[in-house]
């Protein structure tokens, strides 16, 4: 008996380990993966992360992340949602990440998105004031905060001290001061 138990017990393990992935388990793998591949990362060279983010394969990608597995479009209106905020929140972190102004830099708050250090309060304040020298910069960093807090929802693990930073950091790149300064 104990024998046939443990037999059982076995079949039992290998077939839930053998379980597909639902259908919204399987698209989130494949849009995470892909935006993971079309996205600057921590680490990753940020010249080539940026070249390869202007392929055709990951402007595709940005354009229609469902697209990629037939699932995705049986998965619910939330689900869908969810993916698409979440792309969106990606693709707008990595065009301000990636912009490189005429003088050949990049905008100062993109140095912020992938660093491998952590940001304190200054590190963060001294990167929006920086950013209101350029213009381009000012709408890439405010489009970028601005779709970040409207994820939030979908983050359980947001921080208060970073989403007011960036709620502060926001309001001062649309005030007045801010764009004085933009050329």
């Amino acid at each position: 008996m104990k024998f046939s138990t443990a037999i059982l017990t076995l079949f039992a393990a290998a077939s839930a380990i053998a379980v597909p992935l639902t259908g919204f388990e399987n698209c989130k793998s494949q849009v995470f993966s892909i935006n993971s591949a079309c996205t600057a990362e921590v680490g990753e060279d940020r010249e080539q992360a940026c070249i390869e983010s202007l392929s055709q394969k990951c402007q595709a990608f940005f354009n229609n992340p469902l697209a990629v597995d037939d699932e995705c479009q049986n998965i619910t209106g939330d689900e869908k949602a969810y993916l698409l905020e979440y792309v969106k929140e990606k693709h707008a972190d990595n065009n301000l990440y990636c912009h490189k102004m005429e003088n050949g830099e990049y905008c100062p708050f993109g140095d912020v998105l992938v660093t491998t250090k952590q940001i304190t309060e200054d590190d963060f304040n001294n990167a929006i004031f920086a950013t209101c020298q350029y213009k381009e910069c000012v709408n890439l960093t405010v489009q970028s905060i601005k779709t970040t807090l409207q994820n939030t929802k979908y983050q359980s693990a947001s921080s208060e001290v970073y989403l007011n930073w960036y709620k502060n950091g926001l309001a001062y790149l649309e005030d007045d001061v801010c764009l004085s300064k933009s050329v």
